[in-house]
C-alpha cells in the first residue's frame, strides 16, 4: 500500500473518529445537564425535608412546654383536692352538732324565759341559763364557721372543677399538635425518600457521564495516534511531492537547455529559426 492510500485511509478512520468524538461530546454536555439538573432537585428536596423537620420539632416543642403545664396543673389540683378533703374532714364536726334552727329556737326560748320571769323566780336559774345561752352561742358560732368553711369547699371545688376543664383542654390541644408533628414528620419523611430516589438517579447520570468521558478520552488517545501517523504520512508525502518537483524542474531546465543550444546550431546554419526558438536564445542570451 503506498502512502497516499495508507493517508487516505488514515483521514478516513480520522473523520469516523471525530465523528464519535462530536457524539460523545453531545452526550456529555445531556448527561451533564441531566445530572446537574437531578442534583438540584435533590438539594431542593432535602431543604423542604429540613424546613419540615423544623416545623415538627417546633410542634414537639410546644408539645413539651404543654406537657409541663399540665403537670403543674396536676400539681395545683392535687393541692386543691387536700384542702377540699381537710374540709370535709372539718364538715364531719357539723353532724355532732344540733340543727341550727333547734339552737335557735332554744336561744329564743331562754331569752323569753328570761324577759318575761319575775326577777326573783329567776334568781336560781339565772346562771344555769346563762352557761346554757353560752353554749348554744358557741354552737351557732361554730355552725357559721362550718358555713363559711363550706363556702371555700364551693370555691376550692369550683377551682377545682376549672383546673380539670383546663387540662383537659390542654390535652385535646397536645392531640392537635401531635396530629399537626405527625403530619410534618410522614411529609419530610416523604420527601427525604424522593430526594434519596432523586439522589440515585444523579448518580446513575453521572456515572453514564463518567463512561462518557472515558469513551471520549479513548477516542482523543486513538485520534491522535491516527493523527500522529497522518501527520507523518503528510510530512512525507509533502517532501515526496517536493523531491519530484525538483526533478521535473532540473528535467525541464535540461531540455530548454537542450533546446536553446539546437537553436544556437540552428542559427549558426543559417538555418530559419521558430519564434519559441528565437526566445530560447535571446532568455538565454538575457
Amino acid at each position: 500500500m503506498s502512502d497516499e492510500e495508507r493517508l487516505a485511509e488514515l483521514e478516513a478512520n480520522a473523520s469516523q473518529l471525530l465523528e464519535r468524538k462530536e457524539e460523545f461530546r453531545s452526550r456529555l454536555e445531556r448527561l451533564r445537564a441531566e445530572r446537574d439538573q437531578l442534583n438540584d432537585s435533590v438539594k431542593s428536596l432535602r431543604a423542604e425535608a429540613s424546613k419540615e423537620k423544623d416545623k415538627r420539632n417546633q410542634l414537639n416543642d410546644s408539645v413539651a412546654e404543654v406537657k409541663k403545664l399540665i403537670e403543674q396543673l396536676r400539681r395545683t389540683m392535687d393541692e386543691k383536692r387536700g384542702r377540699l378533703d381537710q374540709l370535709d374532714d372539718e364538715r364531719e364536726g357539723r353532724s355532732r352538732l344540733p340543727p341550727r334552727w333547734r339552737l335557735e329556737q332554744e336561744l329564743q326560748r331562754i331569752e323569753w324565759e328570761l324577759s318575761t320571769t319575775p326577777t326573783l323566780e329567776m334568781r336560781d336559774r339565772e346562771d344555769q341559763l346563762a352557761d346554757r345561752t353560752s353554749e348554744l352561742n358557741q354552737a351557732l358560732e361554730e355552725h357559721d364557721r362550718l358555713d363559711s368553711e363550706l363556702d371555700r369547699r364551693l370555691m376550692s371545688l369550683a377551682d377545682s372543677k376549672a383546673v380539670e376543664v383546663e387540662i383537659r383542654g390542654r390535652r385535646d390541644k397536645i392531640q392537635e399538635l401531635h396530629e399537626q408533628s405527625q403530619v410534618h414528620h410522614e411529609r419530610m419523611l416523604q420527601l427525604y425518600r424522593m430526594a434519596d430516589e432523586e439522589k440515585g438517579r444523579a448518580d446513575g447520570a453521572h456515572a453514564r457521564f463518567v463512561e462518557a468521558l472515558n469513551g471520549l478520552k479513548g477516542v482523543d488517545a486513538e485520534l491522535d495516534v491516527v493523527m500522529a501517523e497522518v501527520r507523518a504520512l503528510r510530512k512525507g508525502v509533502r517532501e515526496s511531492d517536493r523531491l519530484v518537483a525538483q526533478e521535473r524542474e532540473r528535467s525541464a531546465e535540461r531540455i530548454k537547455k537542450d533546446l536553446a543550444a539546437e537553436a544556437r546550431r540552428k542559427l549558426e546554419a543559417g538555418e530559419k529559426l521558430t519564434l519559441e526558438e528565437m526566445k530560447l536564445i535571446y532568455a538565454e542570451g538575457l
